[in-house]
């Protein structure tokens, strides 16, 4: 009795098994056919991509456009014709700006229409008045005033005159050198000169040096005067 007992209960435990096992595969089938069914369609639409791709690329290679080699031709053409009228306007332009180059720079060099007498009366063109100072009680000068005035119709480059400090016997103290620059025509300036305490009585100032290009003047006092026009740029 027993023992048909045992046989039954290991005949049930071995069907109850049995079923278990059979009921887990079939669903383990059943996920295997879906994943496969899956697998089967990204697999037609990738090789429908790929192939919708490929077509599209030999239709775009097969297909030539009308008139688009011709447009290429057109443009480098038109690029040349304008690069070409842009050189031709260049040149032009520089030609015209070398024009007003040569202009300017004809304008700008001075002629020399000075003559020999401008020249030979620069001492009476260019000039100083007297100098004025207040004279110390023991000699001496201070607050020392005068006025240079050109009385070119031209432009001076360059003046250098000299302030001379004298004794009552005549002889010279010191000599104080002004270097003048680009002076105006037709111009009068205020000038000084330094103070000095010790001795003296009297002031005198030379013109040493005049420059004109306008008239070809070079002036130098320290140079003799010879020939008819002495002072003529050398």
């Amino acid at each position: 009795m027993r023992w048909s007992v045992y046989l039954l209960a290991v005949i049930i435990a071995s069907c109850t098994t049995f079923s278990r096992e059979k009921e887990q595969q079939s669903k383990i089938d059943s996920l295997t056919n879906e994943l496969k069914k899956r697998d089967t369609v990204l697999k037609k639409n990738v090789n429908v991509k790929e192939g919708v791709q490929k077509d599209t690329i030999v239709l775009a290679e097969n297909i030539e456009m009308p008139g688009e080699n011709d447009a290429k031709e057109i443009v480098p053409k038109k690029k040349e014709q304008k690069s070409s009228v842009l050189a031709n306007e260049k040149d032009h332009e520089d030609k015209k700006d070398d024009d007003v180059t040569d202009d300017v720079v004809k304008n700008d060099q001075p002629e020399n229409h000075g003559t020999t007498d401008e020249r030979n009366g620069v001492l009476k063109k260019v000039v100083t008045d007297k100098a004025s100072f207040k004279p110390l009680f023991l000699g001496g000068f201070k607050d020392i005033k005068f006025n240079f005035f050109n009385n070119y119709p031209y432009r001076l480059e360059e003046v250098i005159l000299k302030v001379h400090y004298i004794r009552e016997d005549g002889s010279e103290i010191k000599a104080e050198t002004k270097i003048l620059k680009d002076i105006a025509p037709n111009s009068k300036l205020a000038l000084t000169s330094p103070d000095h305490a010790s001795g003296g009585k009297q002031l005198k100032i030379t013109i040493e040096a005049v420059q004109c290009r306008a008239i070809d003047l070079c002036f130098y006092s320290s140079e003799p005067a010879e020939g008819i026009d002495p002072y003529r740029c050398k």
